[in-house]
């Protein structure tokens, strides 16, 4: 064998190497039950988020083990925290807050935080009208610090929206506060009619949800994220996705 044929083949070698540890990179994700963005059913992870991050393994990005049994509050600190691990997080919102503190990989979905009633003499017209009333919020939500500074009543005992909506219709308070989409979404997951639930003002501006890591993880792998659901989105995959949660 020649030199240089010596010299390509150890260049293909290298080549497949690369390719056989970029197919078999997995990141593990913590995810927060929070349909219609993920969730678990009948054993399995699904959602927007999920269907999402599964169809950009097949446009290069990594593979993705999900994990829905880590508390919300430990699992943003273990993201936070993690040394070039390859851990992510979903569905994360992007705020000031947290802007610093973490890698914003890919865009899941715009949403956008309302209040919400059910059986009121009329919907919420103003802020000032619910200062003395309790608000009901999913534990470890991105809207609490924004409730907070409204210097608001909370209750953040409910582990998922559909709980918290439950908690409304039995009256252990009477106003929730969440994300638009996963709002109607549970809404309906409890027998209910969506004209039934009124809707209040917006809290603060429209949001956007995120496949989010910590700081250190690395470029390369964030990149192949990125760019395989920047194509889905050119494509119209990412509104397929969409409309097959979000259409009923």
């Amino acid at each position: 064998m020649t030199k240089a044929k010596s010299v390509v083949t150890l260049l293909l070698l290298a080549q497949l190497s690369v390719s056989k540890h970029l197919f078999a990179t997995t990141v593990s994700v913590y995810g927060l039950e929070a349909m219609p963005y993920c969730g678990v059913i009948d054993g399995k992870p699904v959602g927007i988020a999920v269907d999402i991050l599964n169809e950009a393994t097949k446009y290069g990005a990594p593979n993705f083990k999900f994990s829905f049994d880590v508390p919300w509050p430990r699992a943003i600190l273990r993201v936070q925290q993690s040394k070039n691990e390859l851990v992510a997080i979903i569905p994360f919102t992007r705020s000031p807050i947290r802007e610093d503190k973490f890698k914003w990989i890919a865009e899941i979905m715009p949403t956008e935080y309302r209040f919400y009633t059910y059986n009121r003499a009329s919907p919420i017209q103003s802020i000032d009208e619910i200062k003395n009333e309790t608000i009901g919020v999913v534990h470890g939500h991105a809207i609490i610090s924004m409730l907070e500074k409204l210097e608001l009543k909370l209750d953040s005992g409910a582990k998922t929206a559909k709980t918290n909506a439950l908690k409304m219709i039995n009256k252990r308070y009477n106003i929730i506060a969440d994300s638009d989409v996963i709002v109607l979404y549970s809404w309906k997951e409890i027998g209910q009619s969506t004209s039934d639930l009124q809707q209040g003002p917006s809290i603060g501006a429209i949001k956007r949800v995120y496949i989010a890591t910590g700081l250190h993880f690395p470029d390369n792998v964030a990149e192949s994220i990125f760019d395989a659901v920047d194509t889905m989105r050119n494509n119209d995959q990412v509104q397929k996705i969409y409309d097959k949660w979000l259409r009923h």
